[in-house]
């Protein structure tokens, strides 16, 4: 009886940390409200937006967005950033597309996150053999900001259902500069 009693407490616990681990681990409220609805309109505000180049002709793009679901009417509001990258198989060159969106709830932590660890250091340096990188994570996209000496560096990985895409990513150091710019539209879409 007792032994029953704590293989349902382990079972109950087991499956109430599968299901929250389940919850976590997925894509923003936007790509479920446009996956889930039948027909879509996407309004895209291509005046406002930021743009991080690679040397590669990589290009990355924040921009507003609006959907809606035109059988109910519903409409939701987010940051779509799409991602247009270049990777290599067997030594041939391939292109890569992906637009990924970040709720409105995850751009003001975005926007905590800039205005308090990024921005402040966009000047700073390490001593020789030390580095810092600032992290933010949304539900469908990483942004990292690395400095190592004097070289400042931004990457961008996307998620899908939290798994991170290690294969293709962006990263620039010649673009860091445009962050205040980011930041700008981040506020704008508040």
């Amino acid at each position: 009886m007792k032994f029953n009693r704590i293989l349902i407490s382990i079972l109950l616990l087991l499956i109430g940390s599968k299901s929250y681990s389940q919850k976590e681990k997925t894509n923003s409220e936007t790509r479920k409200f446009i996956d889930n609805a039948e027909i879509t309109q996407i309004n895209k505000d291509w005046n406002v937006k930021a743009e991080f180049k690679s040397g590669l002709g990589e290009i990355v793009t924040f921009f507003p967005v609006e959907a809606i679901d035109l059988k109910s009417n519903n409409k939701i509001k987010s940051l779509q950033m799409d991602m247009s990258v270049i990777y290599q198989i067997a030594g041939r060159n391939f292109n890569y597309f992906k637009s990924s969106w970040i709720d409105l709830n995850e751009v003001d932590e975005f926007i905590l996150f800039i205005e308090q660890y990024v921005i402040p250091n966009l000047k700073d340096k390490t001593e020789r053999k030390q580095s810092i990188t600032y992290i933010f994570n949304s539900r469908e996209i990483t942004f990292s900001f690395y400095i190592e000496k004097s070289t400042r560096r931004i990457s961008i990985y996307l998620k899908d259902n939290g798994n991170t895409d290690n294969e293709h990513y962006f990263w620039t150091e010649s673009q860091v500069s445009k962050i205040p710019e980011l930041l700008t539209i981040l506020k704008e879409i508040n």
